[in-house]
């Protein structure tokens, strides 16, 4: 088979191409899901590569607890729910841990009852707010990684929990073994946030990727860096509102502060990109939010700082203020949409509803359950929210893209003479203007216009096919003389039936050298078969003394070389 659209115009084959590109998408798209699999398989191969080695190193320390109640030990394993004396205190006793466990930790829940860990009369562990003060829901999800003694089995181990209230508290069962171990177990149990965490960053990046490389292609659509930069922002939240990283982190609270001014800032990003959706007229709604945020983060930073108020105590406002935002902006999108039913509106709803109904299960959550993974159900609403946007960006770009294609591909057609391939006398108006107006800017340059003479002979002689033909090999043979020569930037162009213009920038070559190029080119290309006769006319921008000519000048003083070259030809026949 020959070459697809073999036979076929410049235009089309164009056309054919553009369309192929569809193709490439979608192989595209298919590579990204096999990437995708690939990943998955070898996350698996790795969480599972130490199920033989180091995780077989961890046990559930569930067995061998008691109490001691009026001089009795009661048994029972946990997890369970227990009571607290009068004090209010528990107090769990366990003397089933040996020799062999010194030096490994044991990993226990429930910080938010300010546990304490005991061997005899030494504190392996005591609660601190570590400079922060945590809310429960925070302490829920985090553990206590406790390096046990030296003497480690000699005498038995001491939990210790306070209930205010003295109320029943469910305590789970510790862990024991090794710290690559234990910390493992962690990671697994947090492993959605980091998933979620992953799947936000790498969205980001792709968003950041694809504005710049639509902006390099003279498309811009700041929506898609409106996206990345709150995918980045909501990442990084959950990265630090994590338990892991409140275990591990070297400045917990540090990465507190920053987690609480990532969640009050991380809807500023998608504020922009409502305004970048909307009509011009009611983009001052979404603005006038903005300046709430940043409002509400520069008001609780001055209460913090001068009077010592902790964030959690204020952590209800940034709750109302993003609640109440969401539910205007769903509002304000309907209102959009009944206007004007714009698809892009639809879908922008349908994700900020989407954002609302996890907004508002996690808010529930939180506040009348006081259930620690409230926000992992925030996190998926946030993560498909911004997926129900993105993928929706991501096709109107595409069909944008296409569009662009299409008008570039038509605009260059109108700019290129259909018959010889060369670009046609629009172009050359085109380029004569930008001249004109200093788009271009030519220190000299040389202007030549070229006219075939004795196309009625060979018509009459050998038809009106080979004279079409005569003109095509023409316009080949300057274009191929031009690009010969390496020393001077060439442009050509068909301007006529037979005439055709050629500006040669900064030449280094005399006109007559250009005339014998083109010269010898034909007669190569025609190899005798016909005579071809070809009439030159130039001129220069700059003249000898070294002032400029106008642009009008320039031409004129090429045309009328070349009325002048015709006459005398005329005379002599």
């Amino acid at each position: 088979m020959g070459e697809v659209g073999a036979g076929f115009p410049v235009w089309a084959r164009k056309i054919v191409i553009m369309k192929k590109s569809n193709v490439w998408k979608k192989t595209e798209w298919a590579g990204l899901i096999c990437i995708f699999f690939i990943l998955m398989v070898l996350i698996h191969m790795l969480w599972n590569s130490g199920a033989d080695g180091e995780m077989a190193d961890i046990r559930s320390v569930s067995s061998g607890w008691y109490q001691i109640v009026d001089e009795k030990e009661e048994a029972f394993d946990l997890p369970a729910m227990v009571k607290a004396d009068q004090d209010g205190k528990i107090m769990l006793y366990n003397n089933t841990l040996t020799p062999e466990d010194k030096n490994k930790v044991l990993s226990i829940n429930g910080l938010q009852d300010q546990p304490e860990v005991w061997m005899g009369k030494q504190c392996l562990f005591r609660y601190e707010e570590n400079d922060f003060l945590k809310n429960d829901q925070m302490k829920g999800k985090m553990w206590a990684d406790v390096w046990l003694a030296e003497d480690t089995g000699k005498e038995p181990v001491c939990l210790v929990y306070e209930s205010n209230n003295r109320a029943p508290l469910y305590i789970q069962a510790p862990v024991l073994g090794s710290f690559p171990a234990v910390s493992q177990k962690h990671f697994q149990e947090s492993v959605f946030s980091f998933l979620m965490i992953l799947g936000m960053w790498g969205t980001g990046i792709v968003s950041a990727i694809v504005f710049w490389y639509m902006k390099a292609h003279h498309i811009v659509e700041k929506r898609f860096l409106d996206a990345s930069l709150f995918m980045f922002i909501c990442g990084l939240w959950c990265y630090l509102d994590s338990g892991f990283y409140q275990m591990y982190g070297e400045h917990g609270a540090v990465g507190m502060v920053l987690s609480f001014y990532a969640f009050i800032l991380m809807s500023v990003p998608m504020l922009w990109f409502v305004q970048n959706t909307i009509s011009e007229k009611v983009r001052w709604v979404p603005q006038a939010w903005i300046f709430l945020l940043y409002g509400n983060a520069i008001l609780q930073g001055i209460l913090n700082i001068l009077f010592h108020i902790p964030f959690v105590y204020m952590l209800f406002l940034t709750h109302i203020m993003l609640f109440s935002g969401v539910i205007s902006m769903i509002c304000l999108l309907w209102k959009e949409y009944k206007r004007n039913e714009a698809e892009e509106i639809l879908f922008c709803l349908l994700a900020f509803a989407t954002l609302g109904v996890s907004g508002m299960t996690a808010l529930i959550l939180y506040w009348v359950y006081s259930i620690y993974w409230y926000d992992m159900v925030f996190q998926a609403g946030i993560f498909l929210y911004t997926s129900i946007l993105f993928w929706h960006l991501l096709q109107k770009t595409s069909r944008d893209s296409q569009f662009r294609m299409e008008q570039l591909v038509y605009e260059k057609m109108s700019m290129e003479d259909r018959m010889t391939g060369l670009k046609n006398r629009k172009a050359f108006e085109k380029y004569i203007k930008e001249i004109q107006e200093g788009k271009i800017r030519l220190e000299n340059a040389l202007f030549l216009f070229i006219e075939i003479t004795g196309l009625k002979q060979i018509n009459d002689v050998y038809g009106m096919k080979t004279g079409d033909e005569s003109v095509i090999q023409t316009a080949r043979c300057i274009q191929k003389a031009a690009d010969s020569d390496q020393r001077h930037k060439i442009e050509s162009f068909r301007i006529g039936g037979t005439e055709f213009a050629v500006i040669v920038m900064n030449p280094q070559i005399q006109p007559q050298e250009l005339e014998c190029l083109f010269e010898n080119e034909v007669k190569k290309e025609t190899e005798n078969r016909y005579y071809i006769s070809l009439q030159f006319g130039y001129g220069y921008l700059k003249n000898e003394n070294g002032t400029r000519n106008t642009v009008s000048d320039w031409k004129r003083q090429a045309d009328h070389m070349l009325q002048r070259t015709k006459g005398a030809i005329y005379d002599d026949v």
